[in-house]
């Protein structure tokens, strides 16, 4: 039986393992969570999740999740689900974090989230399926 909610994990360039991802660097750099078991994975016929991006207010990027319907994926297995991108293209003034929630629907396999940060931080990704 499925989790009801969890945090995706990202590896980190210095070995450690986290649920949020900061940038200091000048250039955009990518990074892919641990994958994790989707709604088709345990043979669930609605094919619904969710996810919840949590970003701190300086936060320049754009957060998405991948899928794949392969059950051992290699890297060109996996896609962009449609509908479930947030971009912020320049540093907006927030005072507190925000959260934005995405909700999708595919009998995935798996699923993971992928970041394209300018700057900034990912505080989380949370999935539920």
């Amino acid at each position: 039986m499925p989790a009801l909610s969890q945090n995706l994990i990202f590896h980190q360039n210095s070995g450690t393992n986290s649920v949020s991802i900061s940038h200091t660097g000048t250039s955009t750099t990518f990074y892919y969570s641990d994958q994790v078991k989707g709604d088709g994975y345990f043979g669930g016929s609605d094919g619904f999740h969710t996810a919840a991006y949590k970003t701190n207010q300086s936060f320049v990027g754009t957060v998405t999740m991948q899928a794949t319907l392969a059950s051992t994926p290699v890297s060109s297995d996996w896609f962009t689900v449609s509908n479930t991108n947030v971009s912020y293209a320049s540093i907006v003034v927030r005072t507190t974090s925000t959260v934005d929630l995405t909700n999708f629907t595919g009998n995935f396999v798996w699923v993971r989230g992928c970041i394209q940060i300018n700057a900034g931080a990912v505080l989380s990704i949370q999935y539920n399926h």
